[in-house]
């Protein structure tokens, strides 16, 4: 308001935007109205309005925050969490900023969106887990060496072709020897599933999944099942050889 007051007595002295602008920059600094405000209450006072305070504006009056509606908009809230604050307003007969000012302000709230799991457990099954996991426990008490005999297995996708960094393909040269060359080449943007199995050493097997393949159960009875033949023939070839 005190700018305000400033840019009135510019404009009783006659002096240009400009040099108004000028002498208030020069007087606030960082401080100084943006531009846009100088000019609308430097054109306001020009044309004859001595008045320096805002006039009123158009909106819902401040009554429309009275304890009855902020009730309203609660009981909404806690009738249906995902109630939108358009549906609040039609319903209280009160404007959207209202609803947002009763509902930030009055009652503490803000929404968030829900967070995404990869499965949400039925009681049963979180049951069903505790009990394969007290099991591993007990297992892994008996036998110290218990874990490292668990084979485990995982799906991921990878590239079909992702090529050698400079880095990857650096060699040693003498100071005559001429620099190796590489062409350089991109990164595939085609990608395969594979399903690899490993223990504690680390990997042992890998599945490719056929491009379009559908994995479900079916699928993976038949990887298990592949699997399963490749470690009895490995085993078996082990016990021949007296390892």
């Amino acid at each position: 308001m005190e700018q305000c007051y400033v840019i009135k007595f510019c404009v009783k002295l006659k002096k240009t935007k400009k040099d108004a602008y000028g002498m208030l920059e020069e007087a606030y600094g960082d401080e100084l109205m943006s531009k846009a405000s100088f000019y609308r209450w430097f054109n306001r006072f020009s044309e004859g309005n001595e008045q320096v305070e805002d006039e009123p504006r158009s909106g819902a009056p401040n009554s429309a925050r009275k304890e009855e509606n902020i009730e309203e908009v609660r009981r909404l809230v806690m009738q249906d969490r995902r109630v939108t604050v358009r549906m609040i307003s039609e319903a209280v007969g009160i404007s959207i900023g209202t609803v947002e000012t009763v509902l930030i302000e009055d009652l503490k709230l803000h929404k968030v969106c829900a967070k995404f799991m990869p499965k949400i457990l039925s009681d049963d099954q979180r049951q069903f887990r505790m009990e394969c996991c007290t099991d591993i426990l007990d297992m892994k008490e008996a036998d110290s060496s218990f874990l490292n005999k668990a084979v485990t297995c995982d799906e991921s996708w990878v590239l079909t072709n992702d090529p050698e960094n400079k880095c990857q393909s650096a060699q040693w040269k003498h100071m005559s020897s001429p620099r190796p060359k590489k062409a350089k080449m991109s990164r595939s943007q085609e990608k395969a599933m594979v399903i690899p199995f490993f223990d504690s050493p680390g990997l042992i097997h890998v599945d490719w999944v056929p491009e379009g393949q559908t994995v479900n159960k079916e699928y993976y009875l038949k990887v298990l099942k592949r699997f399963r033949e490749k470690m009895r023939k490995k085993r078996s070839q082990q016990w021949s050889s007296g390892e």
